[in-house]
């Protein structure tokens, strides 16, 4: 085999695999900010978490000692962090924004935004924007987390005992 071809296919092969290798390694230090920052307020508010998960852009803990959960996510504006604590909280629900689109004679629902409410003591509501079109594109279970985290904050605000007090 001549030495130009033996060039020509190595540079080929570099052409392809390098921009996956680049994708990869600035996509693991997007994911890494995302844990550092949750590991930081995490350690800032010291809670211990029982359950966590990571998924698309976001990462949710619970600290069923403290009840309290913590929510990170990454957007275009930088990366939010927010403690919630579910002694305040009453009830919880999901509010998912849909559009419905003709695509080859049937309709189709695409997800536009994902959202979880969360109402309070003091009548006031606290919504957590687990997914927006407008910041990422790509969805990662995003209907099966919201439920899955709306069903654990109900669980815990359900059997959260109420003090009444005597006459």
């Amino acid at each position: 085999m001549k030495l130009d071809i033996i060039i020509v296919d190595l540079a080929l092969v570099a052409a392809i695999f390098v921009p996956y290798l680049l994708f990869i390694l600035i996509g693991r230090k997007e994911v890494k900010k995302l844990k550092d920052k949750f590991s930081e307020e995490a350690k800032r508010h010291q809670l211990s978490f029982d359950e966590k998960t990571l998924w698309n852009n976001n990462i949710m803990g619970l600290d069923r000692k403290s009840a309290k959960i913590l929510f990170v996510q990454k957007r275009k504006s930088g990366i939010l962090a927010e403690i919630i604590n579910l002694r305040e909280v009453t009830k919880s629900e999901v509010l998912k924004h849909v559009q419905t689109v003709k695509v080859d004679q049937r309709t189709e629902d695409i997800l536009q935004k994902l959202e979880l409410r969360l109402q309070f003591h003091n009548g006031c509501e606290q919504i957590l924007g687990l997914y927006d079109c407008e910041e990422s594109y790509a969805q990662d279970y995003e209907l099966k987390n919201a439920e899955k985290w709306n069903a654990i904050i109900n669980s815990i605000v359900v059997f959260r005992p109420t003090i009444n007090s005597a006459a």
